[in-house]
Order: C-alpha cells, then sequence, then structure tokens
C-alpha cells in the first residue's frame, strides 16, 4: 500500500450519524445506507460516490460515526427520515487503497499511522474510510477495496 499525501475537496454527504457499540457497526452500516439510499431517492438527490463511513475520533467499545454517500443536488442541513445532509470537510489528508477483507482494516490504518509520525504531522482527529467495493455475500473478500483517508490538521 502506497500512501498519498493530498488536498482533499469538501464534500456534501447524506449520511446518518450515531454512537453505536464497535460489535454492531455491520448492522449500522447495513441500516444507515439503506436509509440514505431510500432518501436520496425520494429526494430526488445523486449518490454521488461510494459508501463511506466517518469517524469521529477513534473508536473503543463504541464508535460515533457518520455512515452515508456523497450526493448531488441536496443543500447542507436538509433532512429526510433522519438523514442529514452535511459537509465532509477537505483539506489536508493522507490516503491509502487497501485491497483485502475488512479484518485488515485495523494493520492499514497502523500503516498510515506511521507514516503520519514519520512525516511529523498530527491527524485533525476525524478520519473516515470509504467502501470502493460494494461487498457482497457471494463476493470474494480479499477483493474489497477500501480508500483511508486521515485528514491533517491545519498547518501540520
Amino acid at each position: 500500500m502506497e500512501t498519498t499525501r493530498t488536498d482533499l475537496p469538501t464534500v456534501r454527504i447524506a449520511a446518518v450519524r450515531a454512537t453505536v457499540p464497535t460489535s454492531g457497526l455491520t448492522a449500522f452500516y447495513d441500516t444507515a445506507y439503506t436509509r440514505v439510499a431510500q432518501a436520496a431517492e425520494r429526494e430526488g438527490w445523486t449518490i454521488a460516490g461510494p459508501a463511506l463511513g466517518w469517524y469521529n475520533g477513534m473508536p473503543t467499545d463504541t464508535a460515533d460515526l457518520t455512515a452515508g454517500f456523497a450526493v448531488e443536488g441536496a443543500d447542507t442541513g436538509a433532512a429526510s427520515d433522519g438523514v442529514q445532509v452535511v459537509e465532509l470537510p477537505g483539506g489536508d489528508a493522507l490516503v491509502v487503497t487497501y485491497t483485502g477483507p475488512y479484518d485488515g482494516l485495523p494493520d492499514a490504518w497502523a500503516g498510515v499511522e506511521q507514516e503520519r509520525a514519520a512525516l511529523g504531522v498530527d491527524g485533525r482527529g476525524d478520519f473516515w474510510e470509504e467502501y470502493v467495493t460494494d461487498p457482497s455475500p457471494d463476493g470474494d473478500p480479499n477483493a474489497n477495496v477500501t480508500r483511508l483517508v486521515l485528514p491533517l490538521r491545519v498547518g501540520a
């Protein structure tokens, strides 16, 4: 995996935010993505990117996260059945594309963290995963593609 430092644009997303037990992440994601897709269809928003999970801090026994999709045609602050339209802040970030099963994500993140430390920069406190490959029960988990994004503190 190669880590790239890049300047990301701010992106408008439609999403569901919650604090959930880490043991319940899969169920939360499934429910959130379904709700967002239904809201987008109902409201006429266009889904404009892969599913993502935006974490507000490092998960422990629980995770404070926002799950949804980049959208077009939605105003910030719009809401539909618990789905909010918010801005995913851009800026200076470390980005890596990981290919493999989801249980390998902690090791992939450890690599991003090592790169951050080697560069002598600080994370902003949040991070996200973009699930480029839509996982399927019949699919090969080794073929899952996930983009890991670690925003950096301004002036880092």
